[in-house]
């Protein structure tokens, strides 16, 4: 792997942090309050293909590498990090259908998904089913015209403007309820019912839903190809959600060391300003160096998505827990160099410090990431 990026893929995140300052910038208040609509503003993403940057030409998108969707990522979240977690879910289901769909449904959903015209989510997790995902209990039953799916999922992302979901069940079809992973049409709002956004900590800009499947209808094309594993597929999906959410977090954290030393030169105290002090230099040379450090891992695990996939899942659990760590204490560093200033809701670092811890916790927590690479260790 080249650890430093093309002159090319350099130019492209000029072209991204130029995007993001003057589109995502000034509705950073709006898309977290849900003033501004976050549906209308994904569709435009879509339209300006930033939705489509990793899916082949042939199927609408820009055909670009994996690594370009997660540096557009870091630089739109370094102004709204909760759009990082919309994105997570939509582009999971993206990567899913790229890998493991049929023709069919590459044909049919990714130009849509790539435009913004279907919005894509996650409805992995249930009120016994986080990290345990085998234990889910929503259920797909063979009908007359295909499938039945029943169950109620909780924490999913984009749940109200979804129009497809990547849904996790157990098969009831065969003797050993085996996992079912299918495309499910969130269309019909008497199958699919959706409660209102989640109250919550942070990424607030973020839809998040509980969603019941009642009797929702699901054709037996719209079922992910048996001869790949359930399994298997629900953790490709969590990984590329992981690691988009990691790219999130960088962004975040660069966009508080930006914050942070825009304040110290500033900020005058004891006839100087703050940052000629060596505790605040020694804050923003820690904040900067990690913050290299976890820009490294996720670009390490984004190439290895396509450059080296046995290992994808093992980066992807680091970059996610690191990333995540290291937004949000250093976020917390740079709001302690604001001051008293960070503790206002007018100043991006609290809403920064907010939003990274909530990176900790979503799409898997920290100590699942460390599980998981402890069990890969086979110690």
């Amino acid at each position: 792997m080249i650890t430093f990026l093309s002159s090319a893929q350099e130019a492209i995140i000029e072209k991204y942090m130029a995007f993001a300052a003057e589109s995502v910038a000034p509705l950073v208040k709006g898309l977290e309050t849900h003033s501004v609509c976050l549906k209308d503003f994904m569709q435009n993403l879509g339209q300006k293909g930033f939705l489509g940057i990793s899916v082949p030409r042939e199927y609408g998108g820009q055909g670009n590498p994996f690594i370009f969707t997660a540096l557009f990522v870091e630089a739109v979240s370094s102004h709204e990090a909760g759009l990082g977690l919309s994105l997570a879910n939509h582009y999971a289901l993206m990567e899913v259908v790229k890998k493991f769909g049929s023709e069919t449904q590459k044909s049919r959903y990714l130009p849509l998904l790539s435009r913004g015209e279907l919005l894509g989510t996650l409805a992995f997790s249930e009120e016994t089913a986080g990290t345990d995902y085998k234990a889910v209990t929503s259920s797909l039953q063979r009908s007359a015209d295909g499938f039945l799916l029943n169950g109620k999922k909780t924490w999913v992302v984009n749940g109200e403007l979804a129009g497809l979901a990547l849904v996790l069940s157990k098969n009831l079809d065969g003797e050993s309820a085996a996992l079912a992973i299918s495309l499910v049409d969130c269309s019909d709002k008497e199958q699919v019912q959706c409660s209102g956004d989640k109250g919550r900590l942070g990424l607030r800009s973020a839809y998040v839903n509980n969603v019941d499947f009642c009797d929702c209808k699901v054709s037996a094309e719209n079922l992910i190809d048996a001869k790949f594993n359930a399994e298997e597929v629900a953790v490709f999906a969590m990984d590329v959600a992981k690691t988009i959410l990691a790219a999130a977090a960088v962004g975040l954290t660069s966009g508080a060391l930006n914050a942070a030393v825009e304040h110290a030169r500033k900020r005058q105290q004891f006839g100087t300003n703050i940052g000629q002090f060596q505790g605040v230099q020694w804050k923003l040379a820690d904040i900067s160096t990690e913050l290299e450090g976890s820009r490294l891992q996720v670009l390490r695990a984004s190439w290895s998505m396509e450059g080296e996939p046995e290992k994808f899942s093992t980066y992807a659990a680091m970059c996610k827990w690191f990333a995540a760590r290291t937004a949000r204490f250093h976020s917390g560093e740079a709001l302690q160099i604001m001051g008293a200033v960070g503790l206002s809701d007018d100043c991006p670092l609290e809403k920064f410090y907010r939003d990274a811890k909530a990176m900790e916790i979503c799409l898997g927590t920290s100590e699942a990431q460390k599980m998981q690479l402890v069990d890969l260790l086979e110690i």
